[in-house]
C-alpha cells in the first residue's frame, strides 16, 4: 500500500520518509526546503487543505488506514481512494449438487447483496433511499458475479463499485469520517472476518474479533456500518440457506462446515427484532472520546442502556438536546430504536427527537 500527495498540481511519491505509527506501509510526506517564497506561502493565512490519495490494495491495508482515521490523522484533509483489486466478493460453494450451478436461494441471496450495495450508495448521498437513485447511478454499481466451471465458486469484482462509492461520498463527507465510512465498508462488502464474525461461534474468530477492537467500535456501534453490515448479513443468511444442504461453504475470509450451515439456517429464528422506545429517559452518564461520545440512560421498564454516539453533524445537534438534560439533572426526550431478543433490550441506537425529528429512518439504524 503506498501514499500518494498532492500541492497544486505537482505530484510527489514519499521519496523522503518518516516512520510516525507502528505501522507497515505508511509514510508521511516530507517536503524538502525549496525556497523562502515556498515556505512563506505555505505559511499564509488562507491555507488550503492538503489532498491525499489512499492506495488501498488489501483489507490489511483498509484496517491499517481506518486505525489512522481513529486517530486523527486526516482530519482538515481532502481525501480521495484508489481500490487496486479490492474490495472482492468471493463465495464458494462445495457438495454434490453443486457443480457450476446456483440455486434459486443462493441467487436470491446475491440479489439481496446488490440491493444492499445501493442502500449504502444512498445513505452516503444522503437520500431517504435506494428508489431515488438514478439509471445511471444502479449501472454504475452493478455487480457481476461470475461462477467458475466446474465448481460453483462466485466472484463479484466490487473495487470500481467502491470507487463509485467513494466519489458520492466525498460529496457529503471528508477527512477521517470518509476514510472510516467508505473503507469500514470495504470491510463489510468484501466479507471479512470483522464484518461475518456472528457466523462463526468458535473460540479462534471470537479471540480475533477481540483482539481487533476497532471492529466492534467501527462497524458494530456506528450507525451507518452496523445498519450496513446488518443487512448484509441478512443477505448472507438468505446465501447459506439457500445452499442448506452443502458439505462446506465460504464467504470471503471464513468457512463453514456442514453442521455450521445447518445451525445458522435454523438460528434465524431467534433472531432480534427492532421496536422503537420513544420515551423520556434520564441522562446518567456522559463521556467524550476522540470520535464518539459514550452514554448511559436510565428508563423506568428498560433499564440502564448503553450508547455510544459517534461524531457526526446528527450526532451533535441530538447531543445538545442530551448534554443540557444532562447539567440539569433531567429528563430527555429522544427517538430511540431499541434491538429486543425476546423481551429483553440488547442494544439501543438514538435516532432523533420531537425537537429536531428523525435524523435516521429506522432501516437505517
Amino acid at each position: 500500500m503506498s501514499l500518494l500527495l498532492w500541492h497544486d498540481v505537482q505530484l510527489f511519491q514519499c521519496d523522503t520518509v518518516e516512520i510516525t505509527l507502528p505501522l507497515p506501509g505508511f509514510c508521511q510526506w516530507r517536503a524538502p526546503e525549496v525556497t523562502s517564497t515556498f515556505n512563506q506561502a505555505m505559511k499564509a493565512p488562507m491555507e488550503e487543505k492538503e489532498s491525499i490519495q489512499l492506495v488501498i490494495e488489501s483489507e490489511q491495508d483498509a484496517i491499517n488506514l481506518i486505525e489512522l482515521a481513529l486517530n486523527g490523522e486526516f482530519k482538515d484533509k481532502d481525501v480521495s481512494f484508489d481500490f487496486q483489486g479490492w474490495p472482492s466478493l468471493d463465495i464458494n460453494i462445495k457438495g454434490e449438487r453443486y457443480h457450476s450451478t446456483l440455486p434459486v436461494g443462493v441467487m436470491k441471496g446475491l440479489v439481496e447483496y446488490q440491493g444492499v450495495l445501493n442502500r449504502a450508495y444512498a445513505i452516503v448521498s444522503e437520500n431517504e433511499s435506494a428508489k431515488s437513485m438514478s439509471d445511471s447511478e444502479r449501472k454504475d454499481l452493478e455487480v457481476v458475479f461470475q461462477v467458475s466451471q466446474g465448481s460453483s465458486e462466485i466472484v463479484g469484482a466490487i473495487a470500481e463499485q467502491f470507487g463509485t462509492l467513494a466519489e458520492q461520498a466525498m460529496l457529503t463527507m471528508s477527512g477521517d469520517e470518509l476514510v472510516i465510512t467508505i473503507l469500514g465498508l470495504g470491510l463489510i462488502f468484501g466479507l471479512s472476518k470483522v464484518a461475518l464474525a456472528k457466523f462463526k461461534i468458535n473460540g479462534e474468530l471470537k479471540a480475533e474479533k477481540q483482539r481487533l477492537d476497532y471492529a466492534e467500535n467501527i462497524v458494530e456501534k456506528n450507525v451507518t456500518l452496523s445498519k450496513v453490515n446488518s443487512d448484509l448479513n441478512k443477505a448472507l443468511v438468505t446465501v447459506v440457506k439457500g445452499a442448506y444442504d452443502a458439505d462446506h461453504l465460504s464467504l470471503g475470509s471464513i468457512d463453514l462446515d456442514e453442521e455450521e450451515i445447518k445451525s445458522i439456517t435454523q438460528r434465524t429464528r431467534s433472531s432480534t427484532e427492532k421496536i422503537r422506545i420513544d420515551d423520556l429517559f434520564l441522562v446518567k452518564k456522559l463521556e467524550t472520546a476522540s470520535n464518539r461520545w459514550k452514554l448511559v440512560f436510565q428508563h423506568p421498564n428498560y433499564g440502564l442502556i448503553n450508547v455510544v454516539l459517534y461524531k457526526s453533524q446528527e450526532a451533535e445537534r441530538v447531543l445538545d438536546e442530551i448534554q443540557h438534560a444532562f447539567r440539569s439533572e433531567t429528563a430527555v426526550h429522544l427517538y430511540m430504536l431499541g434491538a429486543f431478543k425476546g423481551k429483553k433490550l440488547i442494544s439501543a441506537a438514538v435516532v432523533g427527537s420531537p425537537t429536531l425529528g428523525l435524523l435516521y429512518e429506522d432501516d437505517e439504524a
